[in-house]
């Protein structure tokens, strides 16, 4: 089925029926060469810079920063509620998420950011915000995938969700989240070359997840008041990652949705994989504000920031997803 299909079909279920409306729990965004103007002396980041390659301006980042509002925003009119925790990859610093909470309307909210820099050559991070009034962190960790060259950290974070999240229709809140956020290695070079530096990334990851589970299964009541998420762009289709948790992405892979268009084709590369005591489902959120007209294939796609060297205006080359509450039939309850 044809992502806009899919899209037209919900909007008319929305006004012809009754509002298919959830509380979003966690929304996840790779931004694409989130960065700010700035030459840091200590990344490869200068193509970035006013005078580099991409020309990037201040008023480029600002419209950008701008964009990335205005998506939070839709997807808060949209399902009803901002998410409590919102996570990003392809963010270069603390800095870009201090413009997006402080020069946008999101200044209005409550989100405090949590941010490492890694290893990666060019300096970017995954990054994580947080309402302070839904959620309190209590751990937060950098994990070091063993790849040479280096790649992204993995971002853990363990917090306490508070009553106000996820409370509609009758879901209770997890008291505990744990959440993984990951950006593993592309298939830039080729898919086989670049295997063996995904499947450490994956390795990595796998450890944290069967280390928390380990720990549930020795403490029930503990496992049934705890959430495990991880999220983030795994550079590969639901088929080939295998957290040993729920993948809340295959069902959409299935019917044939994507969040990245390559070659005229969906690929479902942006991922939830959870363990969690109530049932949850995985939405890809795709605003007409977010696409534009694939003049090389039929159809659309996402409208990226560049197009090769190119200023494209746009945002990304990859659409969000919304982690939500679903009925035990795995469906999102109807309000």
């Amino acid at each position: 089925m044809d992502m806009c299909r899919r899209i037209v079909g919900l909007i008319c279920l929305l006004f012809t029926t009754f509002t298919l409306r959830s509380q979003p729990f966690v929304f996840f965004w790779n931004t694409e060469n989130w960065f700010d103007t700035a030459d840091d002396p200590l990344t490869a980041d200068e193509e970035f810079t006013p005078r580099g390659e991409k020309h990037w301006t201040r008023r480029r980042l600002q419209r950008k920063t701008s964009a990335v509002a205005k998506t939070i925003a839709a997807a808060a009119d949209y399902y009803g509620d901002f998410p409590p925790v919102v996570a990003f990859a392809e963010v270069e610093n603390r800095r870009v998420l201090y413009g997006l909470l402080h020069d946008t309307p999101l200044e209005k909210l409550d989100y405090e950011i949590i941010h490492r820099d890694g290893p990666d050559r060019r300096g970017i991070d995954v990054a994580v915000l947080y309402r302070r009034t839904q959620f309190h962190p209590l751990r937060v960790e950098s994990i070091t995938v063993p790849t040479d060259p280096p790649t992204r950290d993995i971002l853990y974070v363990k917090g306490v969700m508070k009553s106000k999240a996820g409370t509609k229709q009758g879901f209770s809140c997890p008291d505990t989240l744990h959440l993984i956020v990951v950006h593993w290695p592309s298939k830039m070079g080729g898919a086989q070359g670049s295997q063996v530096r995904r499947e450490a990334a994956a390795a990595t990851a796998r450890h944290v997840t069967d280390s928390l589970q380990e720990c549930f299964a020795r403490n029930g009541p503990v496992r049934e008041r705890s959430a495990i998420v991880v999220t983030g762009d795994f550079n590969d289709t639901p088929d080939h990652v295998d957290l040993g948790l729920e993948n809340l992405a295959r069902p959409l892979a299935a019917e044939g949705l994507g969040t990245l268009r390559f070659r005229g084709n969906w690929e479902l590369i942006d991922q939830f994989h959870t363990a969690t005591p109530q049932p949850m489902m995985m939405d890809i959120f795709a605003p007409d504000f977010l696409l534009e007209k694939d003049k090389a294939y039929c159809g659309r796609k996402p409208m990226r920031t560049w197009l090769g060297p190119r200023y494209n205006g746009g945002v990304s080359d990859h659409l969000p997803i919304v982690l939500l509450p679903a009925t035990a039939s795995g469906e999102p309850p109807t309000f």
